[in-house]
């Protein structure tokens, strides 16, 4: 089982950290995908995973507007889906 955590949610727009653990030995990538309200995917990342995790912090950019979005991660066979809030 993968380990996934998020935070701070809810958030204020500028920074995103994603942690993730406990991969099998054949995922070498994860893929964040981040959908509006609407279903529109506003942002796409693509980060490797070394020695079985993956910490990153996404820069936000203060792009979004306040409100709540749906980050989809998937890293292999796995998909997380997680709500964020933008304050």
């Amino acid at each position: 089982m993968v380990g996934f955590s998020m935070y701070p949610n809810p958030n204020r727009g500028d920074q995103l950290f994603l942690n993730m653990y406990d991969f099998s030995t054949e995922v070498n990538t994860v893929t964040m995908d981040m959908f509006d309200i609407f279903g529109k995917r506003v942002m796409t990342r693509t980060f490797a995973v070394a020695d079985g995790e993956m910490n990153q912090v996404v820069d936000l950019g203060s792009e979004f507007a306040a409100g709540l979005y749906m980050v989809n991660i998937t890293a292999g066979e796995t998909v997380k889906t997680e709500r964020l809030v933008i304050e």
